[in-house]
Formats: C-alpha cells, structure tokens, sequence
C-alpha cells in the first residue's frame, strides 16, 4: 500500500474521533465520513507504520444508517462529524466508542455503560461560536460558487489552520446569530477591510466570536483584530446594535500573537458592558469576554444534575472538588452538602469561582489557588488543616490525572469519587489505575452536550 493508491473496503465501525473504521487484510484504515455498511473505493493520504488515513474516492453501496446531513457544509467543515446519521444511532455509537476505549485502554471487559442522555436541544444548542477569518478560502468539495478566493468567516476544515470555510450559516447557533453573522460578514466584504492571514501575520480581522445567555437572551459580539483600529468597526457597532436590540455588550479584542487563540493583550468595550448573563439550574452567572462557561447551557444542566445524583449528598458531607475552574460543579453541589473546597491552578478561575459564590449568595464554598500536579505531595500542613472528604469530584482537562495527582489522590483514600471526563480515553487509563488501588467502578453514565460532534462528557462513580 502506498500514498495516494486507491483500493476497495467495508467501513466496519466508528472510531473515537468520528473516522470509519476499515480493514484491508489485518491493516486498519480511518476514513474520514465514512458510516458502518458502507462499501468504499478510498484513496490513501496518509500512511503509518500500523494504519492508514484515507478519504472517501467513491460509494459503491451505502449504509442503512445514513441520511442527508442538513448542513451543507458538512463535507468541508471541521465543526460536526455525525451529521449525516440519525441522532439516537450517534448516541448508540458515541457509547460504542466508549465501551471500546474502556476495554482497550483500560482492560475493562463487559463494562456496563448508561444509554448516554441526550442534549435537551440537538440544533441551535451552543451558546457560543468562535469563527475564524481569513483571506484564504477553502474550496468546497462540491457546489462552491463563491467567486472571491480571498475573503472568508467561517470555520476551518479539519487540520488546517491556514484556510476558513466561508459559512452563512452555522445551525449549532440560533437564527438569530446567523442573522447577525450575515451582517457582520457583509460589512467587512463591502467595506473591503483586510482578514488575518496566519501564514503572513497580517490581516485586521482575526476571529468573531458570538455568545449568547440562553436565560437572559443577551448577545455579545466579540471582534478579535490584528491590530488597534476602532474606527475600521463604529459602522458595524452602529448597525449591529441598532438592528439586534438584544445585543447588550461589543468588545474589540486585540492580538497579535502568532497563535490561533482569540485571548488577546487588550479588550476594548466598543458598546455596553463587558458582560452578559446566563443560568445553570438556580444559579446565575455574569460571563466576561474571556471567560470559561459551558458551551451547551441546558446540556450543562442535565450533566450538573447528573453529578449531584451520583453524589446522593445528605447535607452533611465535606466535598472536594478538583480541577474546579470556576466552581460551577462545587457551585452546584452547595446546597446538598455541609462544605464544599475547590482547587484550581489558574487565579483568574479562582477568582470568578469566588465571584459566582458571592453572586448566588453561596456561603460554604472556598475555593484554593493550587497546582495539583504537587498541591497534595507538598502542601500537608494545608491539607491537614482542611475538614478531610467525604466525597472528591475530579473535572480534570482532557489529558486527564497527573501521576503524581493520582498517587497523592489515591493516598487521601476518599471513600467516594466522581470522575468527570470530555475525553474517554485518559478517562479509562486513570479509573485503571484507581480500580488497580482499591475502588471500584459502579457507575458509568456518559452525557451527550456536544450532538452531531464526536465529543462526549463521561460521569463516573466509584467507591472503595
């Protein structure tokens, strides 16, 4: 088998990462869109020591679990990778995936998984979208009449950082803000004003970035630039707030790193305040530019309800809550439980956790600025001094425990955890480990917050 040869396969399976799962002899190969029964002639594009990538050259017989995908972009786009099979056969796979990585990298045979719940809303569901400006247009696979090469606010096809999808639409967002990213696209096409090339490091436009309260409606439109020019966006501010009155804050982000982040060294308040609000359950947030919130605010919900219910808190318990960000899980939790202390590295998140604790008048909650990688090895005098867990949550990022964290953790002997995981595979390898120290896994109940996307969040409960 070599690069770009094209051969003949039956996709067998859904890999964790959304690419179909071929074999050619005893050789595995990935390929990109493709769905269980389907009969493919694929072309090789990349070629490893142990698998291939491939894309789709020709269907030679489809699956019965395929139908349209509505987007028409979805065959380009790097958002969505299951659009194009029913909802409850993607939940059925995104638990497939689960159940297959548990057994492959965590030696977990005949796990018994939770049917994953479904997101509340499966279109419209995020409450912010970041998209990507760039005067290199991806070229679509097919139907592309667009006649400018050079001007593009979308997203970016998978793997390339270079080029944007030049989109009209986005039907993860509501019409609302589909109608409002219109305008703003518009505005910079008319007005002939530059966009960022990553390549070159130029551009004025880098990102625009729309969030929504999806309690309060509240809109904010965050336009991250290469450089410091607010008159180049008065016009637009003007437009924008006068045609979406529920527009409440414009801010005007600028960077000029090399890097694709939208955090920049300077926020400009081009209208209102640098805030909009929303609600998780019965607690209320006030969500800055930069700030971290759950992106899925009624799927945020039902995996919030999901923990407490694995906690089963009587009012009397000391929780821990690792990895805290700010403190929406601990937040969450107050009122069942007698005390809750959250850990977090970052201060920033810190201090937003405290701040969300005084907004909804939470009084046992304190939150502690603290590395985990070392807190629980070298801060014993601290450790000492705090009333020991009843229960620990772990909300961990997607590369999972540090070793050190675990070893510590598993020192502490709490007698109940709850793992919170986007990433089954670092999930599996870390339970693994606490399974191999004395716990047992009793419950696994992924939550579906990210529909049409390979992404899913994992709660787990184990014991000792």
């Amino acid at each position: 088998m070599r690069k770009n040869d094209i051969i003949e396969c039956r996709i067998e399976s859904i890999a964790f990462g959304g690419k179909g799962v071929a074999k050619y002899a005893s050789f595995v190969i990935f390929v990109k869109n493709a769905l269980p029964g389907q009969v493919l002639k694929v072309r090789i594009q990349k070629l490893k020591k142990n698998y291939a990538e491939a894309v789709i050259y020709e269907l030679l017989e489809q699956s019965p679990e395929y139908i349209d995908p509505p987007c028409p972009y979805f065959y380009d786009c790097g958002g969505c990778t299951l659009q194009h099979t029913p909802y409850q056969n993607q939940l059925a796979v995104k638990k497939q995936q689960i159940a297959e990585v548990f057994r492959q990298l965590g030696q977990f045979e005949n796990l018994a998984i939770e049917a994953p719940l479904a997101s509340p809303e499966i279109w419209a569901y995020r409450n912010k979208m970041e998209f990507s400006a760039s005067d290199e247009r991806w070229i679509l696979q097919s139907n592309d009449n667009a006649s400018d090469p050079h001007f593009a606010i979308g997203l970016h096809p998978p793997g390339r950082f270079d080029k944007v999808v030049d989109i009209e639409q986005c039907l993860l967002q509501d019409e609302e803000r589909n109608k409002l990213l219109l305008l703003i696209r518009d505005y910079f096409r008319e007005k002939n004003i530059s966009l960022y090339n990553p390549r070159k490091h130029r551009g004025f436009l880098r990102n625009v970035v729309i969030r929504k309260g999806v309690r309060s409606d509240e809109l904010m439109v965050n336009l991250v630039t290469f450089e410091k020019r607010p008159e180049l966006l008065s016009e637009l501010v003007r437009e924008m707030i006068q045609q979406f009155p529920t527009i409440v804050s414009v801010i005007n982000t600028i960077t000029s790193s090399w890097g694709m982040s939208v955090h920049g060294e300077e926020e400009l308040t081009l209208f209102g305040e640098k805030l909009i609000h929303d609600q998780i359950g019965k607690l209320h947030y006030e969500i800055a530019p930069a700030a971290f919130f759950q992106t899925n605010t009624l799927g945020a919900e039902l995996l919030y309800e999901t923990i407490a219910s694995f906690a089963n808190l009587k009012g009397s318990e000391t929780v821990w809550d690792f990895y805290t960000g700010t403190g929406s899980i601990a937040l969450y939790l107050a009122p069942f439980a007698k005390e809750l202390i959250g850990f977090e590295v970052h201060s920033e998140a810190i201090k937003n956790a405290k701040f969300n604790a005084e907004l909804n008048k939470i009084t046992n909650c304190q939150f502690i600025e603290a590395n985990l990688d070392s807190f629980l090895q070298k801060e014993q005098e601290i450790i000492s001094s705090l009333p020991q867990p009843d229960l620990a949550v772990v909300d961990p990022p997607r590369s999972g425990l540090n070793p050190k964290f675990i070893r510590q953790l598993i020192k502490l002997r709490v007698p109940r955890l709850i793992y919170v995981s986007c990433n089954p595979a670092t999930m599996a390898r870390d339970i693994r480990i606490l399974v191999d120290n004395g716990y047992n896994l009793s419950h696994l109940q992924p939550v579906d917050m990210f529909p049409h996307t390979w992404h899913i969040e994992t709660v787990t409960a184990l014991t000792l």
